[in-house]
């Protein structure tokens, strides 16, 4: 079986990362044999060069559906590819094409990560319903439900959700180092998201917490920390001033975050739309309470009280009610960190992941 998966993206998202974490997973699988088609310029390529990865590049310029979708059409040829597995949307336009110039025996995979709104159009039930795709892969149930009105065979999606290496994060300590870089007391709690500082993050909602939290602390130390970077920083700077946070939250940019969970007290997800976030398991891995919005695919993994707290999508009261909860009472605190690292161990780990994309590989050859 030979699998060539192809990404249009130049930036390194999550759904690139899990990609690249399967290619890894499969890889002592000798009955398959996977490639992977990406950017030049690309993130993947860099690290798909140092790994010494099967990969290819295409050139992303003014030209880009044209080159991929010729990339596409020469790898398959060249390597006789079985199955075509495409991981976002404008490779899935190039991979389309390109079928129409290929052997009709290979078979085409979509994997969809996020789940925004798909509208319902003539083009897009065209495209996500097309004939050559066989199975859709997503990463939580709230991502099959966009296709409700664009699919009408459900049977073609599927759900295999993501997974880390909760090993390697359950083993990580706390060694103070936001504390030591923002001279903050041996004594601050810390609430911490790690996000893009984008629209979909709500990091707005974030900040409304934040001060509800800080006049409801009471003789609580707590400080706020945002890991990330995006096109709203500043914005989101100056929206964090205006409310008098000025000394209360940190903006890190992009970080180790491996390093850094250890360290969180609480964290606390404001998004408004998510597929499901790999921060959930790693949060859950390093033993961290999580209090989230209800966005998306969330509340699959987040059980109300029982492996974290949930609120509304901008309920910035709920939020914070749920918050200084867990900072006040160590019991919940403790109860929901077992729970949920119980649940990552067990269904989220990299091993499960690698056995569902073993058989689902197979089960279509």
């Amino acid at each position: 079986m030979k699998i060539l998966n192809v990404t249009s993206i130049t930036e390194l998202r999550g759904g690139d990362a899990q990609m690249y974490t399967v290619y890894k997973l499969l890889k002592e699988k000798s009955d398959i044999k996977q490639y992977i088609l990406c950017p030049n310029n690309s993130i993947l390529s860099s690290i798909c060069k140092n790994d010494k990865a099967d990969y290819f590049t295409y050139r992303k310029n003014s030209l880009k559906l044209l080159n991929l979708t010729f990339a596409i059409i020469n790898i398959c040829n060249k390597e006789n590819i079985n199955i075509l597995h495409i991981h976002d949307s404008s490779a899935l336009n190039a991979a389309l094409i390109a079928l129409k110039f290929l052997n009709k025996s290979i078979t085409l995979i979509l994997s969809r990560k996020r789940n925004n709104r798909i509208k319902d159009k003539f083009l897009n039930r065209y495209k996500y319903s097309h004939p050559r795709i066989k199975n859709i892969i997503c990463v939580s149930k709230a991502v099959e439900s966009i296709f409700d009105k664009i699919i009408k065979d459900k049977s073609r999606l599927i759900t295999i959700y993501d997974s880390i290496d909760v090993e390697k994060f359950s083993l990580k300590t706390n060694h103070s180092l936001l504390h030591k870089e923002f001279s903050l007391s041996p004594e601050t709690l810390i609430i911490g998201n790690i996000a893009g500082l984008t629209n979909q993050k709500d990091i707005y909602t974030f900040i409304d917490t934040a001060k509800t939290i800080k006049a409801k602390s009471g003789s609580l130390t707590v400080k706020f920390v945002v890991i990330g970077d995006g096109p709203l920083k500043n914005d989101l700077i100056d929206y964090a001033n205006a409310n008098d946070l000025k000394k209360d939250i940190y903006f890190t940019g992009f970080r180790n975050t491996i390093d850094l969970l250890p360290e969180f007290n609480v964290f606390l997800l404001t998004s408004v739309t998510e597929g499901l976030p790999l921060t959930i398991y790693e949060a859950f891995a390093s033993k961290v309470p999580v209090v989230s919005t209800m966005a998306g695919g969330i509340p699959e993994v987040v059980v109300d009280g029982k492996t974290g707290f949930l609120a509304p999508i901008k309920d910035s009261k709920t939020l914070s009610e749920k918050v200084l909860e867990i900072l006040k009472n160590s019991n919940i605190s403790e109860s929901v960190k077992s729970n949920a690292f119980e649940l990552v161990k067990k269904n989220h780990n990299l091993n499960t992941m690698q056995k569902n994309y073993y058989a689902f590989y197979k089960s279509i050859t």
